[in-house]
């Protein structure tokens, strides 16, 4: 029977049949495999497998503004996939680097291990400027890279676990690691809150100097507006009107004065005194009248701008200033009875009417500048008052700006001075170990157990290709198919096998 003729199906029955009439072309490679898989276990050297767990990043309460500034120090809860993967290779870089490997080295002399010491000799040969102890090194970092394998344990915390030949080492490499871990980072920490801490106090002192400059400047801004608040009043458009009345006034009256002047020095011509000869001589009383009238008149720009033109306060001092006036015309018509006694009765009169029109014209040339720069004054400082309050606004933003970043690095600098307290008073329950590394009762390779089942797979697998391939080389017939595919006539009967014939006597 060619191999090309066997294309048939073979059903359940049939493939126990087979099976089980080629039970010894499966069970023998099933064990011979075994034996050879479980016997080669022996011959791999074991390894052993130690492991420290540790916790890391366990977060401290900072400020929003700190950790704006610092940058956020969150838990690893809150990473991603990505992210923790990237922060395991991140660890597992730092752990294997010089810097770790130089600590691990000069707390376990571990360039006196045979198979590091055999590695820089190696190294050595082929690089012979090379200095000894950097050769050591290099070999125990390369000896790390390999046996040094960091995980997640749980949450926050990650395991630090080492696979050596040497049970011993594996458990003194993997707690020394963790050691040295916990140490850098509490140092690494520290360094970072005292970058911050110093960075804040540098800022803390230039904002709180621009905050007292802006403190400074405000008050002195504030200082000069209260000086020309005014009362809305007084600003009023028609106070301002009064007033502007009231110079208009002083001017009438005093054209209309000296027009009467004029009318009173010709009648006294006529009469016969000369202009040139009527003057008065003064009096110690008339100089004091009029020094109290020069006085009340320097008050009138103080009193526009505390005061309304119409205010009782400004008409007890055009009371006063009436007053005076009176008392200097008063004194004027003495006088004039004093100097100038020989004239009639009708003279006496032009003359003490001239001198008080003379007085009268004096207060007015004097009271209409006053009246004039109290008005100016007072104009200047309503134009000054929106510029002043813009100041003021302005000045406001800049304080509140000032004072909001100055209390931001105040805060940050007193979060930092809280979070040095607490790494410094925590760090053995923040970075602390949550579970040593012990020495390892037995080596986690090879793996017997799963050797032998691997064996047994495989003899399995070599057993069952052997036995099908012997079923597919086996010419005989099996199948009364068989006999018609091959004779190519029908079978009209089969005489069936009866085994226990064979057992009868003859």
């Amino acid at each position: 029977m060619n191999l090309s003729k066997i294309d048939k199906q073979l059903d359940i029955r049939e493939l126990i049949g087979m099976a089980w009439k080629r039970k010894w072309l499966i069970v023998l490679p099933l064990i011979l495999v075994s034996a050879i898989a479980f016997g080669s276990s022996y011959l791999i050297t074991p390894e052993y497998e130690s492991a420290t767990i540790i916790q890391i990043d366990a977060e401290v309460s900072l400020t929003r503004e700190l950790e704006a500034i610092v940058g956020e120090q969150s838990g690893l809860r809150r990473m991603g996939t990505s992210e923790r993967r990237e922060k395991l290779q991140a660890i597992h870089n730092e752990i294997t680097s010089r810097a770790y490997t130089v600590l691990l080295n000069d707390r376990l002399r571990l360039e006196r291990v045979p198979q590091i010491a055999a590695e820089a000799r190696k190294i050595i040969a082929g690089r012979p400027a090379m200095p000894v102890d950097q050769a050591q090194i290099r070999a125990v970092q390369s000896m790390l890279k390999e046996s040094v394998v960091v995980d997640w344990a749980a949450g926050d915390q990650i395991m630090i676990r080492v696979e050596t030949t040497d049970p011993l080492m594996a458990r003194d490499i993997a707690n020394t690691l963790g050691e040295i871990y916990i140490g850098e980072k509490v140092k690494q920490e520290l360094y970072q809150i005292r970058s911050s801490q110093d960075f804040s106090d540098i800022q803390l002192e230039k904002y709180e100097q621009q905050l007292r400059d802006v403190l400074a400047e405000r008050t002195n801004v504030e200082k000069e507006y209260l000086a020309i608040q005014l009362d809305e009043s007084i600003t009023s458009e028609s106070n301002r009107q009064e007033i502007t009345a009231e110079i208009d006034r002083s001017t009438r009256e005093i054209e209309n004065l000296r027009e009467e002047e004029k009318q009173i020095l010709a009648r006294l011509n006529a009469a016969g005194l000369s202009s040139s000869k009527v003057e008065l001589e003064g009096s110690d009383t008339k100089a004091g009248l009029e020094q109290d009238l020069k006085q009340q008149l320097r008050q009138v720009g103080d009193l526009m701008i505390r005061y309304t033109w119409s205010d009782p306060q400004v008409i007890n001092f055009k009371l006063k200033q009436n007053n005076l006036i009176s008392s200097l015309e008063s004194e004027n018509r003495r006088l004039v009875n004093e100097q100038f006694g020989s004239q009639n009765q009708e003279v006496k009169d032009q003359l003490a009417q001239l001198f008080n029109i003379r007085t009268s014209l004096d207060y007015l040339y004097s009271k209409k500048p006053y009246l004039q720069s109290a008005l100016d004054e007072l104009t200047t400082k309503m134009n000054l008052i929106p510029e002043y309050e813009a100041r003021l606004a302005q000045l406001d933003r800049d304080v509140a700006a000032k004072t909001d970043l100055r209390d931001r690095f105040k805060r940050q600098q007193e979060s930092s001075t809280i979070s040095q307290a607490l790494v410094q008073d925590m760090s053995s329950s923040k970075y602390r170990v949550v579970e040593p590394a012990k020495a390892p009762l037995g080596p986690f390779k090879p793996d017997r157990k799963q050797i032998l089942m691997m064996g047994i797979m495989l003899g399995l697998v070599v057993g069952g290709a052997v036995a099908i391939l012997v079923e597919l080389l086996d010419n005989s017939f099996k199948k009364v198919e068989d006999v018609e595919e091959a004779l190519d006539l029908p079978v009209f009967g089969v005489t069936p096998r009866i085994d226990f014939l064979k057992k009868m006597p003859s």
